[in-house]
């Protein structure tokens, strides 16, 4: 047996359910399940409670095995009451080691694959989001401190850490590698193209029928803008100028570009107020701001950026999806770091 943690927004639950995909596919003779108590415990954090629960089966027509399916009703509701005391998300986000143990004492034993967020050294997993007083000139250096971090980890391949062979009861997920250069993603890429196949929009979706037009028949540019709550950690792409290198080797090479940009809902007032950080012209530039899709149907934002010809994306996984789904041969994707899986960077 083998059990895979899933949390998160649609992007990271997603990368989630490719292990998940990874994991069946190396232990083939394995019962495998997913589990995402988190969405059963709205208090536990935050970020996690400003998403829209879990959204992969749901949008995809799909019926993933859940580890619930192991519990009768009444048992399972034991198992969640169990979890929630154990505060796990003030004990830095150690749900591996209380999720197990819960589950050992309901006989369900599984191998902690993902270790002990408590002890000595562990990385501060509590997410506390920073309000950015930092200079333009501090965020560069930071930016090339990140940089040059990244470029040593390079050549590393992460596969071995997914496609996990082993006769042990694993619980494990969250490694979220697939976003990655070198992930080994094309060993199940097929399968996992197979998996997340949009449905079609309804009739009466005018407004998305109507963009998706302009889409296909243009040269389009998705620019996926993520700031809210992942300001902290993009900060330094916008005052160090990656959306304008970017865009400005998009307008060199591509003929006639219109771009279509794509925001969380706290995000859309700024960026159309801050045009030139984005490397844009309103006067000048073919520009449309997609902000009506949001709620249980912001997903159709990555179906529209996957539909355009190339991709701009920040370190978000909701756009690097957007971009990877791009079925075009010739597509251009752009992130601001090199272990991104996209074509290139800037």
């Amino acid at each position: 047996m083998k059990v895979i943690h899933i949390e998160s927004g649609l992007g990271n639950q997603m990368l989630s359910y490719c292990e998940y995909l990874a994991m069946k596919q190396a232990n083939p003779s394995d019962d495998c399940y997913i589990e995402n108590i988190i969405y059963y415990i709205p208090e536990c954090n935050q970020v996690i409670r400003q998403w829209n629960g879990y959204e992969v089966d749901r949008i995809f027509g799909l019926k993933t095995p859940n580890v619930r399916e192991l519990f009768s009703e009444s048992e399972w509701q034991q198992v969640v009451s169990e979890i929630r005391a154990t505060r796990f998300w003030e004990r830095n986000w150690n749900y591996p080691v209380c999720f197990t143990e819960v589950f050992r004492r309901h006989g369900l034993d599984l191998v902690n694959t993902l270790g002990d967020f408590e002890a000595p050294g562990a990385v501060n997993r509590i997410l506390k989001i920073p309000r950015y007083k930092l200079t333009p000139l501090w965020a560069y250096l930071k930016y090339l401190k990140s940089k040059l971090t990244v470029n040593k980890t390079l050549g590393v391949d992460n596969s071995g850490k997914l496609f996990v062979k082993s006769d042990k009861p694993l619980y494990a997920g969250q490694q979220l590698l697939f976003y990655y250069q070198n992930s080994g993603i094309e060993r199940i890429e097929e399968e996992i193209r197979n998996t997340f196949v949009f449905p079609p929009f309804e009739e009466s979706d005018n407004d998305n029928l109507s963009v998706l037009h302009q889409i296909l028949h243009s040269n389009s540019i998705s620019l996926h803008i993520r700031r809210g709550d992942a300001l902290y950690s993009s900060y330094n792409y916008y005052v160090t100028g990656y959306l304008k290198r970017a865009i400005k080797y998009l307008k060199r090479q591509v003929e006639r570009p219109v771009f279509f940009v794509f925001c969380d809902p706290d995000t859309i007032e700024w960026a159309k107020h801050n045009e030139r950080m984005l490397g844009l012209s309103l006067k000048q530039d073919s520009v449309f701001f997609v902000d009506w899709n949001k709620g249980s149907d912001s997903w159709r934002d990555m179906q529209l950026m996957s539909e355009c010809k190339h991709n701009v994306i920040v370190n978000s996984s909701f756009g690097w999806w957007g971009s990877w789904l791009n079925t075009n041969p010739g597509k251009i994707t752009c992130s601001p770091e090199l272990r991104i899986n996209t074509n290139h960077h800037f």
